[in-house]
């Protein structure tokens, strides 16, 4: 009996060490300057998914996975799940989203996407470094992310920030069957002990 209690006070403590608490992934809302713009950089809700689904369509016509019930699924899963959206004038011009891992200590970047008329101003790049910032705040060891093998620009984004190839999935994507690069971002020690004591 006695073996049996410590083994529960310990599966205790791990728990209570490996858990999410739902405040952790909570953020406040932002006024940013991007390149001399003003946004406003939010975390995305449940009424943001019309616009959220009209920009991925845009962006990327040809894949029919992420519908508005993907959508609704990762943004009811706050405890390990963010989405951070940019709006320019209130209109939501960007969005990026990532799962946190916690017994992996990984955050996922599920989807990017930036309308194409705000391409190239900075956007894309932002939001990764405030998910790389936000997952080394909250004591993260890694960033992954899947790239389509056709899709370079994004591919050279990712290496500019740091991330480094990590290998190939076959026939990753269901729209067309492409291939996908495995990228990794490794959270240097430092920045996330400074986090931590922020």
């Amino acid at each position: 009996m006695d073996r049996l209690l410590k083994k529960f006070k310990k599966m205790q403590l791990w728990l209570q060490k490996h858990r999410i608490k739902k405040d952790e992934l909570e953020f406040a809302n932002l006024r940013v300057e991007i390149n001399g713009e003003n946004y406003l950089l939010c975390r995305a809700l449940v009424p943001d998914i019309p616009e959220m689904y009209a920009l991925q369509r845009q962006v990327y016509p040809q894949d029919a996975s992420w519908d508005p019930t993907v959508f609704e699924s990762e943004l009811q899963d706050q405890a390990h799940k963010i989405y951070f959206i940019l709006r320019y004038n209130d209109q939501l011009v960007a969005f990026i989203g990532g799962t946190f891992a916690v017994r992996s200590k990984d955050v996922h970047i599920t989807n990017v996407a930036v309308m194409p008329l705000f391409q190239e101003r900075g956007l894309g790049s932002f939001l990764l470094k405030k998910m790389i910032a936000y997952a080394a705040q909250h004591s993260f060891k890694t960033i992954t992310l899947e790239a389509r093998l056709s899709n370079v620009r994004a591919q050279r984004l990712y290496a500019a920030l740091g991330f480094k190839n990590n290998g190939l999935t076959k026939n990753y994507y269901q729209s067309n069957r492409e291939d996908a690069i495995n990228m990794k971002y490794v959270i240097k020690k430092e920045k996330r002990e400074s986090k931590e004591n922020e």
